[in-house]
């Protein structure tokens, strides 16, 4: 995603861009809509030139942000929804998940917790499609001490 701000820094600064690659509206200051070369697309507030307040960006892969922006990356709250289903809502710093948020996978578990760097870390709950909550800390992605642990109630 650098390399593609720089590219369309460049855009801007040379009032010109590529024949495929076209801004719509204000993509220098004000709210715009930038569609890349490669198809992908920011829709929002662009400040000097970077992608910054809210906006959706929509990746090739299929993967979508709908969130808040800040030099360019996501930053803030906001919500990524991965091509493969799986959901993160939350806090976002430097274009990263951190801080508090839920990641909810295709395959109905959720992590509900603390982030770092992309990564769980610090207290959350595993929460299993089969209703098992797994309270503990978590180390960059890995649990390393389980809290508790509660099973549904049979019925």
């Amino acid at each position: 995603m650098k390399i593609k701000l720089l590219i369309f820094a460049a855009a801007l600064v040379f009032a010109g861009v590529s024949a495929s690659a076209q801004c719509k509206g204000k993509c220098r200051n004000g709210k715009g809509v930038y569609t890349f070369d490669d198809g992908e697309v920011y829709d929002g507030t662009f400040v000097e030139g970077k992608f910054h307040g809210k906006g959706t960006y929509i990746y090739k892969s299929g993967a979508k942000y709908v969130g808040e922006f800040k030099d360019g990356k996501r930053d803030g709250k906001g919500t990524y929804s991965y091509p493969t289903g799986d959901i993160y809502t939350g806090d976002f710093v430097a274009g990263k998940p951190e801080g508090k948020g839920v990641y909810t996978f295709a395959t109905g578990d959720r992590y509900e917790g603390e982030f770092k760097g992309g990564k769980r870390h610090g207290q959350g709950v595993y929460i299993f499609s089969t209703g098992t909550k797994q309270t503990g800390i978590f180390e960059n992605g890995i649990l390393i001490e389980e809290i508790s642990i509660e099973r549904p109630k049979k019925k």
